[in-house]
């Protein structure tokens, strides 16, 4: 997912939940191929409403 070095950078400035939520973004962009607010809203993995999601 993420390289190391953003890894290691990232853990620094933010807190646990929002570097496992950056992790889940960038795991969605790669696997969907497309920016469309509405599909990645639909495909993120949180127990959430979705227009929370959005």
């Amino acid at each position: 997912m993420l390289a190391s070095f953003y890894q290691n950078f990232l853990e620094k400035y933010l807190n646990k939940a929002q570097l496992i939520t950056l992790k889940m973004l960038v795991w969605l962009l790669q696997n969907q191929k497309q920016v469309k607010i509405e599909r990645l809203a639909a495909t993120l993995p949180l127990p959430i409403q979705q227009n929370s999601r959005r």
